[in-house]
């Protein structure tokens, strides 16, 4: 799965974009290593916020996080998105003949 990350106001270390990494590869299997991912990391006067957009099975998913921590948003939004993609699969395997 083809990954770009953007920082907007934050500094992205190796060992968030390390986490990142692996907790994309837990959606990678799903989508069988097609489609794309781009994760938005942004610091705001209200805390962190993490955007998720995700284009796999020929659909796109999005999913958005603010909180506090940006390794918690970016854990929850990551979740959300496994969840749809999962939710999409099968349907898809359920209209097979």
């Amino acid at each position: 799965m083809k990954l770009e990350i953007t920082s907007r106001d934050h500094d992205l270390s190796d060992f968030l974009q390390n986490h990142i990494e692996e907790r994309i590869q837990k959606i990678d299997k799903y989508t069988h290593g097609e489609g794309d991912a781009h994760i938005i990391l942004e610091r705001g006067a209200s805390g962190q916020s993490v955007e998720v957009t995700v284009h796999a099975l020929h659909k796109t998913m999005h999913a958005r996080e603010e909180g506090e921590h940006v390794r918690e948003c970016i854990d929850k939004s990551l979740a959300k998105i496994e969840s749809q993609i999962r939710k999409h699969k099968e349907k898809m395997t359920e209209r097979r003949p």
